[in-house]
């Protein structure tokens, strides 16, 4: 025997020959047959040496693997014979067209097969394959197989398959092989593969070149494993945008196919996928795919119909010198092409950006129902070909943000021009109704799309109306272009009658919206007298109606087919016109200076580098400032900026303004998951590695993802797990800025605690340094659950006692989330001195820390069915047997400050048709107008009449009073008064008096200030000294008797009766209003003794004369109110003393 031996595997292996008389041989392979021809090539496991006969050994040599020459009959026997210990058995290049049923029946072990470069044809399997169920892997290429063998589906450990060089046209029977993790089928007559393939959830490596493909579709986002993927060869059309989605994708070969345009998508800056190679040449690409160099190191884009390079595109290259990029073989103009080699073309690019002009654009909103075609439509519209997305794509979820542009041609008047459009694709489940309000303003253009073969009549207010209800409660001024999709699955003639109903519907619409407003107007006309309250809310009315008139909406419906790609040049042409409409937006189309491009390159290559990009307002005030001037012209800048969706600045929004988002596709993928329709399914252990990086066990995330979906309470650590991909796991400071970004600026919700019997504190204690230590967060638009019965009982036991009910109605439109705003805000502000108890689905219950009252804020549908009602009620909740009751006072101290909370909700919605009612104390309807903001007219009243029940009910029911006082004024009144009663009975003088009640205003803090304004007033200016008050002692020639005493009456009477007169005047109520504060009564006090001092020192002395000169210098302001004295200083002029107590600014004078 003639054996040669190599190493192979972990063993070695031979070429064995035999003879037709076979002749036994002692070896350490038994039995060997000796034949005049080779019969295998077999390979060892556990040879010790290359002649193992030189260093014996005990343990014997076992056969592994054959190579078969042929398929006798002894061959077949001697194979089986060595069926326990064979792994790998090769049987190439036979020309066999059928596999014996007897070879493999017994190769229980096999691991590897390779039937390769044969004949076999459909059914060349025998099924005694199913015993293989070790088998790894399969060589079938360059057979005769028109399908997958049958016998495969018993295959369940095969995870290489290679079933290239055969007429297959369908890889329908693969069903059952889930471990594949290589599989290849080149050159075959295949179709369409994805479909068939995409439970390999463990597919790593796939080679399909060589075949007819022409849509690869949406099933390739399933192959989450994918590493390597060749489509060369093919009829590729539309490379979708799935395809550089999937997460683990480091080579892509789509060349040599018909490919005309690359599909757009956002490509994450931070935590992407980097794809090593990237092979498109020689295809038909006509628009440069410049997305692609923000996630490729090699990009091949040879032998394509490139024309023009992009410019901002081409920074990328820039930034990163390791990237290649491939572009030769094209008909580049742009650049020219005698700019050749990659430095000459980037240096070239570098200065065409320096002196390129830039044009203002505008932004796109698409709306619309879930299914509807929107993003199917924007991708559409965007790549200018026709584009289909599943509903259940992922990027449907929150806001996704595109740019596109529209180039005049030459025969245009604006040749050489071009108009920028930045499209933000709105995800419309009803969920997102909420958070997506904040992305919605003005200017910009709406696209309303809704699905014309899903539409009927009845079903005009969901898909249709309540978006322009949704739109007009935000932005009271619409531009909205309506577009019906899905044309080609309706008739010609059910496309006229959709566009006939539409049409009327809408004209229905805006006629009974119009309606609505005009009878409201119409009653207020019809009022004899109109007081203030009708008077604000004829203004607000008439507001509302300015939108019915200004109201832009396409006429004719424009009808669409991402399909068949019909109707999208109508779509174009229309947004060109609004855009160009110069009424609309007078700054589209304007040349942006110079260095407004320069800040905004500046900003882009910022945002790049920023693990968070998020500014202070005026940090970024002061960055820009500082390297580029022009501070006056820093907020136009910023809101070119925000409105070209290169950043995002609320610059209507108090306090989301004090923040600028460097960039905008961030904080859409922070909202994305902090917002999301889809938690339960999205929300997954085994796929998001953030969790078991912080040290989640599999039980606790369920923990955790179990209360945040049934009681909307939102762990921080889970938290942290999901915004992981955006944020550094090592490092607790991003994640710290980005929860009190969305706790403070966004409210998404606050802080609770949980106590030991499981139960929740609904507020949280400051530490000793002020600080609330965040652990978990109510988030209220994800809380749905029920009031409980203690809330109910605890609530109910007290419906009899004295009450507060401000009621404001909606019979139009109540904004998504409104209610939960206020939840938010009134919890969270400490001016508000509540103390939630229990929050549910559809209201608060809470205690208030300073009044014995109960507070109740809720919502639900009005009774009739029509419109949304929003209570705020407030009940006394002393003890029975306490002394008194809460007053209705005290319970206005409550109120007001949340209905104030209400009012600074709704003013950022510009078109919300809201009516403000108070309940009746006696019938408890809502039979009064509530007019808190104006409360003049009926503080004045001592009743007022309800229409309801004809009862005559106090004002303080309806009203705030007219007096709101501060408590430290009070307590300082209540000292001022005892201390006058004590010297009375001392026998102290006016003047000594007077000194006192100074001394006693001056103890209000902690520490005395020698140099403070008397009365507890607050300085304007610098330091006052106290006022001389010797200027308001009574001449010697006047005694006591000018002060009302006569011969026959102590002058201790006169003051015993101003007493009287202090007290008398404290109960009495004083006109308050929210913008000049409280007045107080101890300013009061001393103008009223001012004044009687004077007319008494008259009556004494007629000769003596006083001139009034006082000026009326009211400053409006909230907390303050200021007196000015006059006093003599050592050099005899006189100056002015002014004091602060809690009001409005009043002037004395004495000359």
């Amino acid at each position: 025997m003639k054996m040669h031996r190599k190493q192979k595997f972990s063993g070695t292996t031979t070429t064995a020959y035999a003879h037709r008389k076979p002749k036994r041989i002692k070896s350490l392979i038994e039995p060997v047959l000796v034949i005049t021809r080779p019969m295998s090539h077999m390979g060892f496991q556990g040879a010790r040496h290359m002649h193992p006969e030189r260093l014996p050994t005990k343990q014997r040599e076992k056969a592994v693997s054959l190579r078969l020459f042929d398929l006798e009959k002894e061959t077949i026997e001697n194979v089986q014979n060595l069926a326990e210990t064979i792994k790998r058995l090769m049987i190439p290049s036979l020309n066999i067209k059928s596999v014996p049923d007897h070879l493999v029946n017994k190769l229980v072990n096999l691991e590897k097969l390779d039937l390769s470069h044969n004949c076999i044809p459909d059914g060349g399997l025998p099924d005694s394959m199913k015993v293989l169920e070790n088998l790894v892997e399969l060589n079938l290429t360059d057979n005769r197989l028109t399908r997958v063998p049958a016998s495969l589906k018993k295959l369940k450990c095969l995870s290489r398959l290679d079933l290239s060089y055969n007429n297959i046209e369908s890889l329908k029977g693969l069903e059952k092989s889930r471990r594949v993790q290589i599989l290849v089928v080149d050159h075959n007559k295949l179709s369409g593969v994805f479909k068939d393939i995409s439970h390999m959830k463990k597919l790593e490596v796939f080679r399909c070149s060589n075949n007819n493909i022409r849509d690869i579709g949406t099933d390739v986002r399933q192959l989450k494993s994918l590493k390597d993927m060749d489509l060369s060869c093919n009829k590729i059309v539309v490379l979708p945008t799935d395809v550089f989605m999937l997460p683990k994708l480091d080579a892509l070969n789509a060349s040599h196919n018909k490919i005309t345009k690359v599909s757009s998508f956002n490509v994450r800056v931070h935590n992407k996928h980097w794809v090593s190679d990237v092979d498109l040449s020689e295809n038909d690409i006509t628009n440069f795919p410049g997305h692609l160099l923000q996630m490729s190191i090699k990009l091949d884009l040879s032998k394509n119909q490139i024309k023009k390079l992009d410019m901002n595109a081409m920074k990328q290259l820039e930034r990163n010198p390791d990237q290649d990029l491939f572009v030769d073989d094209n008909p580049l103009t742009f650049p020219p092409p005698d700019v050749t080699g990659m430095r000459s073309i980037l240096q070239y690019m570098h200065e065409a950006r320096i002196n390129a002009t830039v044009y203002r654009g505008v932004k796109v909103v698409v709306l619309g129902s879930t299914k509807s075609g929107k993003t199917s439509l924007v991708q559409s519209l965007v790549d200018q070909q026709g584009r289909l997305v599943d509903n259940a794509s992922e990027i449907n979820a929150g806001v996704e943000a595109y740019d596109m542009r529209i180039d005049y041609e030459e025969h245009k008047a604006e040749q050489g021009k071009y108009l920028q459009f930045s499209i933000w694709d709105f995800c419309g489940d009803p969920f997102y109704l909420y958070p997506h309000y904040v992305f919605l303003e003005q200017p910009s253009i709406a696209v309303l799309t809704f699905n014309m073969k899903q539409y009927s009549s009845n079903k005009f207010d969901d898909m249709i109306g309540s978006w322009f209800d949704w739109m007009i409660a935000k932005t009271n001024r619409l531009v909205v272009l309506l577009v019906g999709t899905h044309s080609d699955l309706v008739s010609e003639s059910r496309l006229k009658q959709i566009t006939f109903d539409v049409k009327a519907r809408l004209d229905t619409f805006r006629q009974q919206h119009e309606n609505l407003i005009k009878r409201r107007i119409a009653k207020i006309d019809a009022i004899p007298e109109i007081k203030a309250t009708h008077s604000d809310q004829l203004i607000a009315l008439k507001r509302l109606l300015s939108c019915m008139e200004t109201l832009q909406i396409q006429t004719e419906l424009i009808v669409t087919s991402a399909k068949e790609y019909v109707g999208y040049d109508q779509l174009r042409s229309a947004l060109d016109e609004l855009a160009n409409n110069k009424r609309l937006f007078p700054d589209v189309m304007s040349v942006v200076p110079t260095f407004w491009v320069e800040v905004q390159n500046y900003i882009e290559e910022k945002g790049n580098t920023m693990i968070v990009p998020i500014m202070k307002y005026d940090d970024f005030f002061d960055e820009i400032t500082d390297k580029f001037g022009m501070k006056r012209m820093m907020k136009d800048i910023t809101c070119y900026l925000h409105e070209t969706g290169r950043v995002i600045w609320f610059a209507n929004n108090p306090v989301l303004s004090q923040y600028v988002f460097i960039r905008p596709s961030w904080l859409f993928e922070l909202l994305r998951h902090v917002y999301r329709h889809d938690q339960m399914a999205v929300l997954n252990y085994d796929t998001n590695d953030s969790f078991k990086a912080i040290g989640f066990s599999i039980n606790r995330f369920e923990r955790y993802k179990k209360l945040l979906l049934e009681e909307g309470i939102m762990e921080s650590e889970l938290l942290r797990g999901i915004l992981g991909h955006l944020l550094p796991m090592d490092d607790n400071g991003p994640f710290s800025i980005v929860e009190t970004l969305l706790i403070d600026a966004f409210q998404v919700g606050y802080p609770i605690q949980r106590r030991k019997d499981n139960t929740y504190r609904f507020h949280v204690d400051p530490d000793e340094d002020g600080n609330i230590q965040v652990t978990k967060i109510l988030m209220p638009w994800l809380r749905k659950v029920d009031e409980s019965k203690d809330c109910l009982e605890k609530w109910d036991k007290i419906k009899n006692r004295k009450k507060l009910v401000a009621l404001l109605q909606f019979p139009k439109y109540m904004p998504p989330g409104l209610f939960e705003i206020i939840s938010v805000r009134c919890q969270k502000k400490k001016k508000n001195n509540l103390k939630y108890l229990a929050q549910w689905g559809g209201g608060v219950l809470a205690e208030h820390t300073e009044e014995i009252v109960l507070v109740k804020i809720s919502y639900c549908q009005s009774s009739n069915g029509k419109g949304t009602n929003l209570k705020f009620e407030v009940r006394d909740n002393t003890k029975e047997d306490a002394y008194e009751d809460t007053p209705p006072s005290n319970m206005w101290t409550v109120l007001l400050p949340l209905l104030m909370e209400f009012e600074g909700v709704i003013k950022t919605y510009h078109g919300v048709l809201v009516e403000r009612l108070m309940h009746c104390p006696r019938c408890e309807e809502p039979s009064f107008i509530g007019e808190w903001l104006t409360p003049s007219d009926t503080q004045t009243l001592e009743t007022k009449e309800c229409d309801m029940c004809k009862e005559h009910v106090d004002p303080a029911y309806l009203v705030q009073p007219r007096e709101k006082k501060r408590d430290d004024v009070l307590a300082n009144l209540s000292k001022v008064r005892a201390r006058r009663k004590a010297a009375l009975i001392k026998g102290k003088t006016l003047q000594s008096m007077l000194l006192d009640d100074e001394d006693v205003v001056e103890e209000g803090g902690d520490e005395k200030d020698d140099d403070a304004p008397a009365l507890g007033g607050r300085r304007r200016g610098g330091v006052l000294p106290p006022p001389d008050l010797s200027i308001l002692a009574v001449p010697p020639g006047l005694a006591f008797a000018g002060l009302g005493a006569t011969d026959d009456q102590p002058p201790e009477a006169d003051a015993g009766e101003a007493i009287k007169e202090d007290e008398m005047r404290e109960e009495e109520e004083h006109e308050y209003n929210d913008d000049e504060g409280p007045p107080s009564n101890l300013a009061s006090d001393l103008a009223a003794f001012q004044d009687r001092l004077r007319m008494l020192a008259t009556q004494a002395n007629p000769d003596m004369q006083f001139e009034d000169d006082e000026e009326d210098d009211e400053e409006e302001d909230d907390e303050e109110e200021e007196l000015y004295f006059d006093e003599d200083n050592e050099d005899g002029d006189t100056k002015q003393r002014k004091c602060t107590i809690d009001g409005s600014t009043q002037t004395s004078r004495r000359r």
